[in-house]
């Protein structure tokens, strides 16, 4: 149960970041790739919580050395790297499909293409944009606080999203993910996330968790509508905006009340 439970958190490991784990490879067989693939949704959230604490190391090593502004590109760029630009680059091919298609047919085409279009730069440029600009906009003692309740929420959406919303596919990645995902993960995810929030943000990181809730429902509801599903660039997107809302959110709070 324990080696079974380990697998999972190492496949959300390798899944959402860059980050080496020796040895990781012993640990699966080839059944993964069929219908017992194992993905890890569950501990989505507490990879989230992984990523935010190396951001804070960073930003605690750095804050003395560099003025806010240069810290916000910092963390930008190394989350950026700890996650091998996984999720922007879902979001960018989302961008150049909703935006540049006049079809479902033809918006899925968009997506498959590896390259990418100028609504996806256009995307990806104001995403970052907003990311850095929120993250240099709050005091360096609220960093912290700001990137444990971001990173694991925007995580926590991922998983609901793949467990709720069907596959616009009959086959890839994404297809294989949401069968693979279960209310049992989805259960998982939001006690982790729930408690990460309660524990660091209170009453704001709980507001922030069922805000960002309700904002994956419309993203996922309104990408159904569009793709008759969602994608796995789809569920990268929901990551990226949804971590984004929430950095503009605690910006608002902190400046507005």
């Amino acid at each position: 149960m324990l080696l079974d439970q380990w697998r999972e958190f190492i496949a959300a490991l390798r899944f959402l970041t860059t980050i080496p784990v020796p040895g990781a490879m012993k640990l699966f067989t080839p059944e993964e790739l069929g219908e017992r693939m194992i993905v890890g949704a569950a501990y989505f959230p507490l990879v989230g919580l992984l990523l935010s604490l190396l951001l804070w190391l960073l930003s605690m090593v750095a804050a003395s050395f560099v003025p806010p502004l240069v810290l916000a590109a910092l963390l930008v760029i190394a989350l950026v790297l700890l996650t091998g630009g996984l999720h922007l680059d879902g979001l960018m091919d989302t961008c150049d499909g909703l935006f540049g298609g006049h079809t479902r047919e033809r918006k899925m085409e968009i997506m498959r293409d590896s390259r990418v279009g100028s609504f996806g730069v256009l995307g990806g440029i104001c995403l970052l944009l907003l990311k850095f600009v929120c993250l240099a906009s709050l005091p360096v003692h609220a960093l912290p606080s700001a990137l444990l309740i971001a990173l694991p929420v925007s995580r926590w959406c991922m998983t609901l999203a793949l467990q709720r919303f069907p596959s616009a596919r009959t086959s890839g990645l994404g297809n294989l993910f949401h069968q693979a995902v279960t209310l049992w993960h989805v259960f998982a995810a939001a006690c982790i996330a729930i408690f990460v929030v309660v524990l660091v943000g209170q009453e704001i990181g709980l507001a922030a968790l069922l805000l960002a809730t309700g904002l994956t429902f419309a993203l996922g509801f309104w990408l159904t509508h569009e793709l008759n599903g969602l994608t796995g660039d789809s569920y990268g997107s929901i990551a990226e905006v949804t971590e984004t809302f929430i950095l503009l959110l605690l910006v608002i709070l902190h400046f507005g009340l």
